[in-house]
């Protein structure tokens, strides 16, 4: 997961980002995730066809991501934006000649990308549809990642969602239509999205999940939208363009 900037127009983060909270918590940063999501990335970009040279992560955490995504792509330019001194410190390590990183607002940067991208960071901001709105006057293509976390289980069992927002800080919980209504009123156009599994995917980590993935996974094959509704575990990959102001 990554963090963003608790300055305007984020209308953002909370200090505990800024004063590293958050860092208690989750102190690698969820590193381990960052190969799982810079695949689903390029997929999304290269399915797509979408011609760019330059590209800002915005809320990059430790730069785990968008380091990977720079070796990928050496011929572009790449830039991570984070507010958090202890993420930012961890980020600085992964510069290179195509990538570079800077503790600031993004939107303020005044710096124009072809990509923007927002890797499971719109759960965390107070306003998502102001912070959507800025990545739109950014670049003419985004990549976002939402976890999925309405779902019938998560409601049903009571604990899931207030441990989301005390230990992950996030503080909005999405379905799928409701990001992508989100993305839509944001002045946004969705060109395609996914499902990612990573309750499946990332089941090695614990003898639980391990156990839970094979339902889950057979359900998914029978009835995707209906099983990320009730049982969840998934999170939306979407690509969306600028629509003219």
């Amino acid at each position: 997961m990554n963090s963003h900037s608790t300055e305007q127009p984020v209308a953002g983060a909370t200090s505990r980002y800024s004063q590293d909270d958050y860092a208690v918590d989750n102190p690698d940063w969820h590193e381990d995730d960052a190969p799982w999501k810079a695949a689903h990335i390029r997929t999304i970009l290269e399915r797509n066809n979408i011609q760019w040279s330059t590209l800002a992560d915005i809320g990059c955490g430790t730069g785990a991501i968008v380091g990977i995504l720079s070796k990928n792509y050496p011929q572009s330019r790449m830039e991570g934006f984070e507010v958090s001194p202890y993420a930012h410190d961890l980020s600085r390590k992964r510069a290179s000649d195509n990538l570079s990183f800077s503790m600031e607002n993004a939107f303020q940067s005044g710096k124009q990308f072809d990509v923007t991208m927002a890797i499971d960071v719109v759960e965390h901001v107070e306003n998502p549809f102001e912070f959507l709105r800025a990545m739109r006057t950014m670049s003419r293509w985004q990549v976002i990642h939402i976890p999925l976390d309405m779902n019938a289980l998560a409601v049903g069992r009571g604990w899931v969602l207030p441990e989301a927002r005390r230990a992950l800080g996030h503080i909005h919980y999405f379905s799928r239509d409701s990001a992508l209504s989100m993305i839509a009123e944001a002045g946004l156009e969705t060109i395609d999205s996914f499902y990612t599994a990573w309750a499946i995917d990332q089941s090695y980590k614990t003898w639980k999940k391990r156990l839970a993935a094979w339902p889950r996974r057979l359900a998914f094959r029978a009835a995707p939208d209906a099983t990320v509704r009730l049982v969840g575990g998934w999170s939306l990959m979407v690509l969306s363009r600028s629509k003219p102001t």
